[in-house]
């Protein structure tokens, strides 16, 4: 019984929590599976304006004149061939 009332409870707080306009997860910390710290903001504030000037500018700046990205570890993985020895089990 007293499992079911925990349950209830439970259930009741995550259903208000939603109707209020804010989300559960802006609650939770990382740890337990909450917002990343680097999770950008939510639409609707003044945070989310700033942050959509600076990706707007971003996109607008010219990038023809950056250094190239340095190869990352998935680039060099190389693809399978048909001359790649197969497996015992494929044989």
């Amino acid at each position: 019984m007293a499992r079911l009332m925990v349950l209830i409870i439970l259930a009741g707080s995550v259903l208000v929590s939603c109707t209020s306009g804010h989300n559960l997860g802006d609650y939770v910390p990382v740890w337990a599976g909450g917002l990343p710290s680097n999770a950008p903001p939510r639409p609707g504030t003044p945070e989310y304006d700033a942050y959509r000037k600076t990706l707007e500018g971003e996109a607008a700046r010219d990038k023809s004149k950056d250094p190239p990205k340095p190869k990352t570890d998935a680039d060099a993985t190389p693809i399978m061939s048909s001359q790649t020895p197969a497996s015992p089990h494929m044989r």
